[in-house]
């Protein structure tokens, strides 16, 4: 909860954490939460498997996402400074851990539909990759959760999976890149996605 509205005196609540600006801890929670969740999901999709802890319990998978998540978190940690990095490897493990549990049933298509959302601007791909890319730093694994969101077409139930597979089918890479993404041609993550866009349009023509 944000204090400054407090003026200096906030009340003892228990369980609530006071910080002077809520934003940094709202990109933290959409680069961490909704980045790891939904880089699961699409992993899980393109492998046909049902479940989000069925994902995770695949050694190769978990991998995946927890790297992902360790990109996401050089990103969070160096714009801001006050969260520390053992801090952020805390709330990696204790997100991780919260979506492995079996007991919630989350299926892989729910948590994946809405893909055309996801893939945009300041989403929980492309905006974290764009940072990274801005400040010269790798951004490798958020590139394949990119490549796998993209391979999420014509999913039963969601339109905006059928509309991303037009999207695709209807433009040629770079086209679709900018329509998708909200990327600028001269922007430095471009060429690297929209190679990866190419890939995907040749493989599921």
């Amino acid at each position: 909860v944000e204090s400054p509205p407090f003026e200096g005196n906030p009340p003892d609540i228990q369980g609530v954490h006071y910080v002077q600006d809520l934003q940094p801890y709202i990109e933290r929670k959409l680069f961490t939460v909704n980045t790891g969740h939904a880089t699961a999901a699409y992993y899980g999709h393109n492998r046909g498997i049902k479940y989000i802890h069925e994902v995770l319990e695949n050694k190769e998978l978990h991998d995946i996402v927890q790297n992902t998540l360790k990109e996401t978190a050089h990103l969070i940690c160096s714009k801001h400074d006050h969260i520390s990095r053992e801090e952020q490897q805390d709330y990696v493990q204790k997100i991780v851990t919260r979506i492995s549990n079996p007991v919630l049933k989350d299926g892989v298509d729910r948590v994946g539909r809405a893909p055309l959302r996801k893939l945009s601007r300041k989403e929980r791909f492309i905006g974290p990759a764009a940072h990274l890319a801005e400040m010269g730093e790798k951004y490798d694994y958020l590139l394949g959760g990119i490549e796998m969101a993209l391979r999420f077409q014509n999913v039963e139930g969601d339109d905006e999976s059928v509309e991303l597979a037009k999207i695709l089918k209807d433009n040629d890479a770079n086209a679709a890149t900018k329509k998708l993404t909200g990327l600028e041609e001269t922007h430095p993550i471009f060429a690297k996605v929209s190679e990866v866009v190419a890939k995907v349009q040749k493989e599921t023509a």
